[in-house]
């Protein structure tokens, strides 16, 4: 069910052009807004108005306690904010020796019969997806070599990644670090590539470890918002209505923040806002 939303109207608090459906989510109907702009946009909107704490209560008053990633996952420096449409990878550990010349030729003639190279593959996925999505990815628990690199990051970053969540390691992060606008989690850093991994599923649901829960489950259309106090999906169907919300308590703080600059008394504080 959709309806169109006339913004502007008096008790409205929804922008013109906002239509609003019903969504159902874990048993409940949630009736939820949904704005007509691209990923990029949301991703600058989220990057003005949006921390941690916000999203976290938006999500919250929406029935959403179980999606607060591990704290595992941890920026390459403070300050980074990582917001972005999930694209999965799931990835699994290549165990054995060097491959004879056979068999690497075995390998390669079998990856070419399924599309090239798995990560070739991979950026293809990049490529065709909106510009803005976020790179995550399954390690299965390998913490052996590094997964991820700056000049896949570059390759990536030059087809509309915004960014990383890696379960798993990366290396030349003096490089990475140097990129305009490409904010990685992740669970450490490693300067060996060999060990041995392959990427086996793109654009498939995954799990990776939780806070509140033991996994978060990714969908492909998820959205990840991470900042200084950690990583949070929101669900794909309720990412503008999570939006919103969050703007309308930037909204809210930012007259809060005036008033007590300006010396508001404490009772008056409790009296107008409420338990801050």
């Amino acid at each position: 069910m959709s309806s169109i939303n006339q913004g502007g109207q008096p008790g409205s608090t929804s922008p013109p052009e906002t239509t609003t459906r019903s969504v159902q989510h874990k048993g409940r109907t949630l009736e939820v807004r949904q704005l007509p702009i691209c990923d990029l946009e949301r991703i600058g909107r989220f990057r003005t108005a949006g921390y941690g704490g916000s999203v976290s209560d938006a999500l919250h008053g929406l029935g959403v306690d179980d999606t607060v990633f591990a704290d595992r996952f941890k920026p390459l420096r403070q300050g980074m904010q990582l917001v972005g449409r999930a694209l999965p990878v799931k990835l699994h550990s290549m165990v054995g020796g060097v491959n004879t010349p056979e068999e690497q030729a075995e390998q390669e003639r079998r990856w070419e019969a399924e599309g090239g190279h798995p990560q070739k593959r991979l950026m293809r996925a990049v490529a065709a997806a909106e510009d803005g999505t976020v790179l995550c990815f399954d390690c299965g628990g390998d913490m052996q070599p590094a997964h991820f690199g700056e000049m896949s990051c570059q390759l990536a970053y030059a087809h509309g990644c915004r960014g990383m969540l890696l379960a798993g390691n990366c290396r030349d992060t003096q490089y990475v670090l140097q990129m305009p606008d490409f904010p990685m989690y992740t669970f450490g850093t490693r300067p060996n590539a060999f060990g041995g991994w392959i990427i086996t599923e793109v654009d498939r649901p995954i799990f990776l470890p939780g806070h509140l829960t033991h996994y978060v489950r990714v969908m492909p259309g998820d959205f990840i918002f991470g900042d200084n106090d950690g990583v949070q999906l929101i669900p794909g169907d309720l990412v503008d209505e999570v939006l919103l919300r969050v703007e309308a308590t930037f909204a809210k703080e930012n007259e809060q923040r005036k008033a007590l600059a300006e010396g508001m008394p404490i009772d008056e504080v409790y009296r107008v806002f409420g338990v801050l």
